[in-house]
């Protein structure tokens, strides 16, 4: 690892750790930042970064559990080759083919000092390999942890989420690293590795966008918060009031997210009032309905696909259409559900490019 990063060893979960991420963005954060996580809302990391609004402080039985299995998981992929189940046969017979370690610890590149990573392992350069280019590894690769469910499982059918893919490669950003891998138990008996090539492309947005948050609307927003609490103390109520406008005028606007409305409920709840509307809060209601039409349609042509394919599979005694190397589509029973389950998994996917190309074809009907 390189010399000149800054490690902050902090015990994980207390008041200093939870103060530390206020300085910074962290890798499970960047994602809401690029608006790539739907669990979340800009608007409230935000506010949890200038420090009006409290950090959630989560921790379930879930989060234990994944801490719980993280060293299991990760001593299991010592011994992973690339194969499917070398792994199975290496670790019978001893045979180690690659090591890792835990950093313990937040990491800062002074080039970028707005973000911190909190890797959950290093992969060690000695012995290491890209398993994508099958070339030894010439910097220290990162290795996250995962352990999912078969719900969650799920988000994971077409590939690697891009807010997870976007949490490798700021992690690739902080240690200077073009190689990740994402080690994964499913169900408690089902492991894999994905494994990530650096993307400079992605690199370069995350770095661009992240600065820009940061720096143009995180810190002027802190420093008027920390000019409005002077100002309360003091009981100056137009300096208040001066502050709070600074913070209104850097937050960001308000996403797609379910997330938001959340934050609100939370944040702003008022006694129900009924004010008058206006000529753009009804066109906006008019873009939802559309929308929501359209939405139905595209569930219901989805259907269409799905129950085509079915059928194919049905009258050839099928459980799988395989395309060999561009991938395949499954239909199979799984332990303990009453269903079977289908799953389409191919190589190839839309770009975000060819996803909004595709998306602006519908906007003149709705906006």
């Amino acid at each position: 690892m390189k010399s000149d990063l800054i490690i902050t060893r902090i015990e994980p979960h207390t008041d200093e750790w939870y103060e530390f991420r206020k300085n910074g963005i962290g890798g499970s954060e960047i994602g809401t930042i690029l608006g790539l996580n739907k669990y979340d809302t800009v608007v409230r990391l935000f506010h949890e970064k200038v420090g009006d609004y409290d950090l959630r402080r989560d921790d379930n039985e879930k989060m234990f559990w994944g801490r719980k299995l993280e060293d299991e998981i990760a001593e299991v992929w010592r011994y992973y080759d690339g194969t499917d189940s070398g792994y199975i046969e290496n670790h019978k017979n001893g045979r180690i083919v690659r090591d890792c370690r835990n950093i313990n610890g937040y990491i800062v590149n002074p080039r970028y000092p707005w973000l911190f990573a909190s890797l959950d392992r290093v992969i060690n350069i000695k012995g290491g390999v890209n398993f994508i280019t099958g070339a030894p590894l010439t910097t220290e690769g990162v290795l996250e942890v995962k352990t999912l469910s078969y719900w969650s499982s799920q988000m994971w059918t077409d590939g690697i989420p891009i807010s997870y893919l976007a949490q490798v490669h700021q992690y690739m950003i902080i240690i200077e690293s073009d190689y990740a891998e994402i080690a994964i138990l499913q169900d408690g008996n089902n492991f894999r590795v994905e494994k990530i090539q650096r993307d400079d492309e992605l690199c370069e947005r995350i770095i661009q966008i992240s600065k820009a948050f940061w720096e143009n609307r995180v810190l002027p927003a802190k420093e008027a918060f920390a000019k409005r609490k002077i100002a309360a103390s003091s009981g100056n109520i137009a300096e208040v009031e001066k502050h709070q406008a600074v913070i209104d005028r850097h937050e960001p606007d308000p996403d797609n997210s379910e997330a938001y409305q959340d934050f609100i409920n939370e944040r702003f709840f008022r006694e129900v009032e009924k004010v008058d509307g206006n000529i753009d809060q009804y066109e906006l209601c008019k873009k939802d309905v559309m929308l929501r039409k359209i939405s139905s349609r595209i569930d219901t042509e989805r259907t269409g696909i799905r129950n085509l394919l079915l059928r194919d599979m049905n009258r050839d005694g099928a459980e799988m259409i395989d395309f060999g190397k561009l991938g395949s589509i499954t239909w199979s029973e799984r332990k303990g559900a009453k269903n079977k389950t289908f799953t389409i998994r191919i190589k190839e996917s839309p770009s975000e490019a060819k996803i909004e190309s595709e998306f602006d074809k519908i906007k003149p009907c709705c906006w």
